[in-house]
């Protein structure tokens, strides 16, 4: 399961704080979330803090979104190294 909150900033970039996994079908639910929510072209942050693991689909995705100027941010020790494992941290 993966829970997504939309956070609001005085600063114009949108957070998304994720809790859970990236995994499977909710790997989908983030990319549709995160397209939606950059609709109107402000940056985009993803905060880690809660996200317990990411499959290699997540991984992919989460690359496609830093190429997108979206910042990861708050990866746990575990999270980090599976990031860099993928080049994203």
């Amino acid at each position: 399961m993966l829970r997504i909150t939309a956070l609001s900033s005085p600063s114009q970039a949108v957070t998304l704080r994720l809790e859970g996994q990236i995994v499977g079908r909710w790997v989908e639910e983030l990319k549709r979330s995160c397209e939606e929510l950059r609709a109107n072209g402000d940056g985009m942050v993803l905060d880690l803090v809660n996200v317990s693991f990411i499959d290699t689909t997540g991984l992919a995705l989460l690359s496609e979104l830093r190429h997108g100027k979206v910042s990861l941010v708050n990866a746990s020790p575990f999270i980090t190294e599976l990031l860099k494992g993928a080049g994203l941290w």
